[in-house]
Formats: C-alpha cells, structure tokens, sequence
C-alpha cells in the first residue's frame, strides 16, 4: 500500500524544473544516491514535490537504509508545502511510527521550520502552528493558535484562515490571553527577521 502511495508521488514533477526531472531520471535509472541528493537540495527550498519524493526514498529503503521517521519528516515537509500527494504518505507512515518517534518529528520540525523562518520564509510560521494542531500528540490548540495569530501579522499565506478556525476551539478569556502572547512574540520575530521581511506594523519601524 505505501509501496503505491509513494511511487505515484515519484511521478509528479514540477514543469520546467530540471534538476527535478535529473533526480527522477536518477532514481528511474537506478543511481539513487544522486536521486536523493538532487531531492534533498531541492528539499532544503521548500520544493514540495521534492520533499514528497525524498520522503518516498526513505519510506522504500530502496537504494538506502529505510527510515520510517525520515519519511514522516519529509512528508509532512512537503504537506506544508502545499503537496496534496503527500497525504496519503503521512496517513500510512504514521502507524508504522510509535508515539515516541512521531513526538520526536514534530520537534524537529518546529525546530527546522523555526530556522527556516528567521530566513525570511514567513509561510514556516503557519506551517509551526500546524505541527502543533496536527502533528504534535495530543494536538496543542492554544499553541497552533498563538503562531497561527503572529503568522497572520505577517500576512504569512493562509495563517489568517488557520487562525479562525483554531480560535473556534479556545475559550474566549484563553484566546485573549493568546493574543497578549502573540504580540510579545510578533515583536520578537520583528527582530529576527531580514529587513526586506518586516511588516511596516513592526515596532522597529
């Protein structure tokens, strides 16, 4: 059942992107180990359908050691992205992880998306608040709500929808109470971010 998921994921490349169509190539052609660096590179900017395809690698273990966590980081990597073919992937790859291991691939993207965002991608915080609301175990609404808000200070893409739809499941006095945490932290992140990134509603400015 994986095995499907992830090869139809493998057929899913960007048009125009060449060094996509070189780590399919690669992969097809059997010389996997430049198959997962071209996707790895392509990964580490964001690339969703490279990130799916690194996470297929590793859930095959077909040319390298098969990682079950890997593949999870990867896959949801890539659903953050905006990859719809990665849902299935996370859904299977996720039974075959414990507690444990699936506790310790949300924080490592937390940690990843955080580094990632003091780069300047802003939709990182968006994507920090969904590891709270659908990969952290038990889900942590307050938090998803609290980086959905200050991602929406930002204007990151669709933290603003996150935001309302997480705010239906908090109290009214916790919400408030999150939104005193959320400008605290606003202006933090006001102070990490590159110049070209800040908001005119930033306190520096």
């Amino acid at each position: 059942m994986l095995a499907a998921v992830a090869v139809s994921a493998l057929m899913t490349a960007p048009v125009g992107a060449d060094d996509f169509d070189d780590a399919v190539a690669a992969f097809k052609g059997g010389d996997t180990d430049r198959a997962i660096m071209l996707f790895s590179r392509l990964a580490d900017t964001n690339d969703g359908a490279a990130q799916a395809n690194l996470a297929v690698l590793y859930a095959l273990g077909q040319g390298i050691t098969q990682d079950d966590a890997e593949a999870y980081y990867w896959a949801w990597r890539a659903r953050f992205s905006g990859e719809l073919a990665a849902k299935g992937m996370i859904k299977l790859l996720k039974e075959r992880l414990t507690e444990e291991g699936r506790t310790e691939v949300a924080g490592r993207l937390i940690t990843d998306l955080t580094d990632t965002a003091v780069r300047g991608d802003l939709g990182a915080l968006t994507a920090i608040g969904r590891v709270y609301s659908e990969v952290s175990e038990p889900a942590n609404p307050p938090e998803a709500l609290l980086w959905f808000t200050v991602a929406a200070a930002f204007e990151a893409p669709h933290a603003a929808l996150f935001r309302e739809g997480t705010s239906q499941e908090i109290s009214k006095q916790e919400r408030l109470t999150i939104q005193a945490r959320a400008r605290q932290l606003f202006a933090e992140w006001c102070k990490k971010l590159p110049a070209e990134k800040l908001p005119v509603t930033c306190p520096s400015n």
